[in-house]
């Protein structure tokens, strides 16, 4: 199961992927289902709201340096930059894993429920 999440893949059959490619004509578009065992990835509209959660914890990454930095009184130019360029760089990675991780949570408190693409 770890290695799925981590490969960013469906969380039933673990061989689909739940992405388009990054550098695909989409972006880093979320497929809406899983092209191996048809799963539907976003159940309702909203249904990622939950993912901001764990996005959020990504962000609270940039606290470990930040107050360090600033209680230590170095150049403001460092206590805003470095935690800015963070976030831009880390962006894309934690959209795509905040949202995987959202998904296997739930397939993992409700699998009996079949979503399936006819």
């Amino acid at each position: 199961m770890l290695w799925g999440l981590l490969m960013q893949r469906c969380p039933r059959c673990r061989k689909g992927p739940i992405f388009e490619k990054l550098f695909s004509r989409r972006g880093m578009a979320t497929l809406n289902f899983c092209p191996v065992c048809r799963l539907k990835f976003e159940r309702e509209e909203g249904y990622f709201l939950g993912a901001m959660y764990a996005s959020y914890g990504f962000g609270l990454l940039t606290t470990a340096y930040w107050l360090p930095l600033l209680l230590l009184d170095v150049s403001p130019l460092w206590v805003i930059g470095l935690p800015t360029l963070q976030l831009v760089l880390q962006i894309p990675i934690s959209f795509r894993y905040s949202r995987t991780a959202w998904l296997y949570l739930d397939r993992g408190f409700d699998p009996d429920v079949v979503e399936d693409v006819s």
